[in-house]
């Protein structure tokens, strides 16, 4: 099993990426290419950075007031086998909650893709349609006990922008304003 996960980012606290204070991992690589992904820097299974998996769950552990951990990405299940390992060393009080591109038929016959499934509270399956009003419009929810309910995860509007160093960072769906007619 790798000691390792590629990341394009994280964010220890997010109020916009699933219920409640989160702490947020988007990995780093995606072989879906759906029409136009608004997390294409994500796609480049080269890009981001490698880092320790039991040192992340640690920092993650150690990380106050938050309810949870996301992933996203990129695609997460595309490195099941560390995505499983880091779960496996987070806090049993936070759930889980998982964005991923492929579809539960596809998860079905991946063994490594089925266990992280056994180890999550929740997930939105599914290619992101550019043509739908919300991202999560089109995609299957899967819940796994009460720890996340499904009224947490209805559509929502939210933005956050982190600015740290040089680097600025939005997440989270927004609208951008309507243009007014004449």
């Amino acid at each position: 099993m790798s000691d390792t996960i590629r990341l394009h980012n994280l964010m220890p606290h997010s109020i916009v990426n699933g219920p409640g204070n989160r702490f947020v991992l988007w990995t780093q690589g995606c072989p879906l290419k759906c029409a136009g992904c608004f997390n294409e820097p994500t796609h480049d299974i080269n890009g981001g950075f490698d880092t320790d998996i039991a040192r992340l769950a640690e920092r993650i552990n150690r990380t106050e007031g938050i309810r949870g951990v996301t992933f996203s990405g990129g695609e997460p299940l595309l490195q099941a086998e560390a995505v499983s390992k880091l779960i496996g060393l987070l806090d049993k009080n936070l759930d889980v909650l998982l964005f991923s591109g492929y579809t539960f038929d596809e998860i079905k016959v991946d063994s490594g893709k089925m266990k992280v499934m056994h180890q999550i509270d929740a997930a939105l399956l599914g290619r992101y349609n550019k043509n739908l009003v919300h991202p999560f419009f089109g995609k299957k929810l899967i819940l796994r006990g009460e720890r996340i309910k499904k009224e947490e995860l209805k559509p929502w509007l939210k933005a956050e922008i982190v600015i740290q160093g040089n680097n600025v960072q939005i997440t989270g769906l927004y609208k951008s304003p309507k243009k007014k007619r004449k």
